[in-house]
């Protein structure tokens, strides 16, 4: 028996082994922080760091958008998952939380899936928090449903694209 489908329209068993294909177009490669992924040169990408945390934003030209937050410190994924989901649920009433386990990069991964209303717009959120040796690291992407008809495949795409790498530079780019 198969795993089931959730809204972020992969088997959530085990995210690598999804087999999105990265969109066509054009894509932009971005390597700091100890990550690296792809995303299509028409998005925008935004890096705010701070000494507690590096949050990393690959914006569609609409409102859909993939989120890479990234902690130092290391805190336990199953804590900053809770965190960003009662933000979320402080934020939105009658917010439907759904809990994934599987991987992501390699990683064992927990993950929640989220669907809510705003602005009288369905939206799914995907949350998935993993811990390397040197880091935990949180992606989230989220939009609205009609928009993620055209933009959960590349903002998938982006997520399979995304590799750990060697994070002894992290402390120098964080300087």
């Amino acid at each position: 028996m198969s795993e089931p489908q959730h809204r972020c329209g992969h088997d959530h068993h085990d995210h690598e082994t999804c087999g999105h294909a990265a969109p066509s177009s054009k894509l932009n490669d971005y390597s700091k922080f100890g990550i690296q992924f792809q995303f299509p040169s028409t998005w925008s990408l935004d890096e705010q760091a701070s000494d507690e945390e590096v949050t990393i934003t690959v914006q569609s030209p609409g409102t859909s958008f993939w989120t890479a937050v990234i902690f130092p410190s290391r805190p336990d994924p199953e804590e900053v998952l809770n965190t960003v989901s009662a933000a979320f649920e402080q934020d939105y009433e009658g917010i439907d939380v759904v809990d994934v386990v599987g991987s992501f990069c390699g990683f064992p991964a927990l993950g929640r899936d989220l669907d809510f209303e705003c602005y009288d717009l369905i939206n799914s959120a995907c949350l998935r928090a993993f811990q390397t040796s040197d880091q935990t690291i949180l992606v989230l992407y989220q939009g609205t449903d009609h928009e993620l008809e055209q933009t959960r495949k590349v903002l998938e795409a982006i997520s399979l694209s995304m590799r750990s790498t060697d994070d002894d530079d992290l402390e120098e780019e964080l300087e």
